[in-house]
């Protein structure tokens, strides 16, 4: 299964390609899609978001790929524009309403000729409704902040209905921009690799999971590589 996971990872992602779904990987939910296979296998391509699991390829893969973290401060910013010049009518889901709606406008004013055609809040929805307005409106692009593994789910979902566009996950990326702007992240704190540390400071919640989960997550990452190469 890792090998498999492992193979899908790229620093280089299609925006013209039509139909593909899209998320990322970090040590954190790694440690939670490992429990999902089918997630894992429908998913087209991963990012790598995060330092560690960087590290981790580069010594137990002998990989050099880099950050594609799912946010301004990295890929979405090039991919934003280039939806902008194509017209590629797009949807976002997740956040609060407040906070979806002031995503929205951050990312009009960057963007003003962006064909945003819809937006929902990711909390208390129902699915398949919101599918069907998806498709309704001819949809290319859904990008999805639920967190892991809801969004993930939730775009595989689209896919099974019908969805014929190009589905990309962003975790915190839509509350993030909503209550710090585009720059969410300040540009040394991103050069240094120390992006874990602002959200600890930023959002104390966090903790737990920067000092708990992600040693977990390693470790399975570690045993899982083992157990695959003595298969």
């Amino acid at each position: 299964m890792i090998n498999n996971v492992l193979s899908k990872i790229t620093d280089h992602i299609d925006y013209d390609k039509s139909t593909q779904l899209v998320s990322y990987l970090n040590i954190y939910n790694y440690k939670i899609l490992r429990k999902n296979r089918e997630v894992l296998e429908r998913i087209d391509h991963f990012t790598l978001d995060g330092i560690m699991l960087i590290l981790f390829i580069r010594i137990f893969m002998g990989k050099k790929i880099k950050r594609k973290a799912p946010d301004f401060s990295s890929y979405f910013k090039d991919m934003f524009a280039h939806f902008e010049v194509k017209h590629k009518r797009i949807v976002f889901i997740g956040g609060s309403e407040s906070e979806i709606e002031k995503f929205v406008e951050i990312v009009k004013y960057y963007y003003p000729k962006l064909d945003v055609v819809a937006y929902f809040n990711g909390f208390n929805i129902d699915e398949e409704q919101l599918i069907q307005k998806v498709i309704s409106k001819k949809t290319d692009i859904v990008i999805i902040g639920m967190g892991t593994p809801l969004q993930e789910l939730l775009m595989i979902k689209m896919k099974k209905m019908g969805f014929q566009g190009s589905c990309f996950t962003c975790g915190a990326f839509i509350t993030q921009t909503a209550i710090g702007g585009k720059n969410y992240f300040p540009h040394l704190i991103d050069k240094l690799h120390l992006r874990w540390a602002y959200r600890i400071y930023k959002e104390p919640k966090l903790i737990k999971r920067y000092l708990l989960d992600y040693p977990v997550g390693l470790k399975y990452l570690i045993l899982d590589k083992y157990k695959s190469e003595e298969n």
